[in-house]
């Protein structure tokens, strides 16, 4: 399924197109008119503006992209991705080509001039931050050994329990993912926030998260909270883990114990979240699947393992109690390295 959603034609992208016109502009209208017919055939998301009223955008965009200063003013100039097209036959000439050439890259050539790319080395940093995550970690271990208790003879259950509960926690933080990049979507939509300040803004929250997992990696628990399940929580997420008895009821539980993990992994989700927003949906869906993958193999490693007998999920649990400052040390230093390479454009 991965392999073909990275096939995904542009065709089934949505590619916005930033297109000014002058009124009463007969070039601007042969080009209007081609443009409308590479609609039918492409899912374009075309701004028809008058260069008129719309000077301080095209001013932006002037600056953006280089466009010398002698042709200021002229139309009809379309932007998309990395390039402008300035008159009705270059525009006519090029804008098919250019719209395949952007792969669905970006859903509008932002006022950085930049379309939008994801860093696989960055995405893959989050979701490893969010794959060592100590507290991820504690519930598969709590339920391992609540089924293993009570079926201490019946691993093969246990391997189904396993990976039914590690596929309902997938589902379900693919979900949330997909809703955080339609919220950041929808706030980029009303503040307005260029792609650079936008970018720069999540660099600062990878930051402040790093920060807090150093925090615990040298005073644990200190200031009152801990980059975890919060304390209040975890007898209640015990008993309903505990509480398991079926493959079924793993899946459901897994459901809603996503929950409770969302305090200790929303952290990088929503980094890597906002990063991908500025993505088409169907452009985004291959890195959210991945990162998901990096996400959830840690839960299926420790299945794996218990279910072989190589170790004792007693072992596993002990091994965490024993690394949990290393593991908060590697999600800092992952997270801060991220978080400042952002906000200085190494990244």
């Amino acid at each position: 399924m991965l392999f073909v959603l990275f096939s995904i034609p542009v065709a089934l992208a949505d590619t916005c197109i930033y297109f000014f016109y002058g009124s009463g502009c007969p070039h601007c209208a042969v080009a209007d008119e081609y443009i409308q017919e590479l609609e039918a055939e492409y899912q374009l998301d075309v701004h028809r503006l008058n260069i008129a009223t719309e000077s301080e955008l095209i001013l932006q965009l002037y600056e953006s992209y280089n466009v010398p200063q002698e042709v200021w003013g002229a139309v009809p100039i379309l932007f998309i991705g990395n390039a402008y097209f300035l008159g009705d036959t270059p525009i006519i000439e090029n804008l098919e080509a250019a719209i395949a050439e952007c792969s669905g890259c970006c859903e509008c050539p932002g006022t950085d001039g930049e379309c939008a790319e994801v860093s696989l080395p960055q995405l893959l940093g989050l979701a490893a931050v969010d794959a060592v995550n100590p507290c991820e970690l504690a519930v598969l271990v709590i339920l391992m050994t609540a089924i293993l208790t009570r079926f201490p003879k019946e691993k093969k259950k246990a391997l189904k329990v396993g990976l039914s509960f590690s596929a309902a926690i997938f589902i379900m933080y693919f979900v949330f993912g997909l809703l955080i990049i339609y919220g950041f979507k929808f706030l980029t939509d009303i503040t307005q926030l260029s792609g650079s300040w936008f970018y720069m803004l999540l660099g600062a929250v990878a930051i402040v998260l790093g920060a807090v997992n150093i925090k615990d990696a040298i005073w644990y628990g200190s200031g009152g909270f801990v980059s975890e399940v919060p304390m209040r929580w975890r007898p209640r997420m015990k008993q309903i883990i505990s509480g398991t008895a079926s493959v079924k009821g793993a899946f459901v539980v897994g459901l809603i114990v996503s929950l409770f993990l969302t305090p200790c992994t929303a952290g990088p989700y929503f980094v890597a979240g906002g990063i991908l927003s500025n993505l088409t949906i169907l452009s985004a869906l291959p890195y959210l699947l991945l990162y998901m993958l990096v996400f959830i193999s840690p839960m299926i490693a420790i299945t794996l393992i218990v279910y072989s007998g190589f170790k004792a999920v007693e072992d596993v649990s002990s091994w965490r109690e024993k690394n949990i400052k290393i593991l908060h040390w590697i999600a800092g230093l992952i997270l801060l390295g991220l978080g400042i390479a952002m906000v200085l454009g190494l990244v």
